[in-house]
């Protein structure tokens, strides 16, 4: 049997540095067992089972496990890709939809390869100032915020979609959706909402923001 379990690192650290949740754990790895709290003495012998785990880099907030239940894994460290990798997978999803075969218009297209780049840049600026606390333990963003992104922005037609200031407000309505509105406090908001400016106004000073944008598709099929 194979026993798979996410978040080894959530239990809290005790003042001796041990986790008493995964004291257990590691017992169970290195003893094939652990003893019977009603019988105390007995060993209650676990085989032919095998512990996978899974668990986020500590810091800001987020525990480390001890190193004597750290050494009885294999570890595998998955590290991001890099910035011109992220920008090349979400470049290819976005100009694949957004193109002049489905009847969006030249500079809508070429827009959005600028809003590549863009949409990581914020992204990123939110992970290393919006950090989780135990107050804010939801602060937590990945890549799967950017592909909500841009899921958001694939569902726009070109019948509604013409010109390129719908199209950044469109940009601006699913950030916001996606990133802003997991935050709990005004302050933290607001600087949400300064970075989005700033990074409009340095590349599309054209483009006049409005201060709330809002898209939906009251005439979508319900979902099944």
């Amino acid at each position: 049997m194979t026993v798979f379990i996410d978040d080894i690192n959530m239990p809290i650290i005790n003042e001796w540095g041990d986790q008493i949740t995964n004291e257990i754990v590691r017992q169970l790895m290195e003893q094939q067992g652990f003893y019977n709290l009603e019988k105390p003495g007995d060993f209650t012998h676990i085989v032919d089972i095998t512990l996978i785990s899974a668990m986020i880099h500590p810091g800001g907030g987020r525990n480390d496990i001890p190193s004597r239940l750290k050494r009885q894994f294999t570890s595998f460290n998955c590290t991001l890709p890099s910035n011109n990798s992220i920008d090349q997978i979400f470049r290819i999803i976005g100009c694949g939809y957004f193109c002049t075969a489905r009847g969006f218009p030249k500079e809508v297209c070429d827009t959005v390869t600028q809003l590549v780049p863009l949409t990581r840049t914020l992204w990123q600026d939110v992970k290393k100032r919006m950090l989780p606390t135990p107050a804010k333990f939801h602060y937590t963003f990945n890549l799967r915020d950017l592909s909500r992104v841009w899921q958001g922005m694939l569902t726009v037609t070109s019948e509604v979609l013409q010109d390129v200031s719908l199209l950044v407000h469109l940009w601006g309505h699913e950030v916001t959706r996606v990133l802003h509105d997991r935050f709990t406090n005004e302050p933290d908001k607001d600087w949400f909402h300064a970075a989005v400016k700033e990074l409009l106004t340095n590349n599309f000073p054209e483009v006049e923001m409005k201060e709330h944008n809002y898209f939906i598709d009251f005439m979508r099929d319900p979902p099944r």
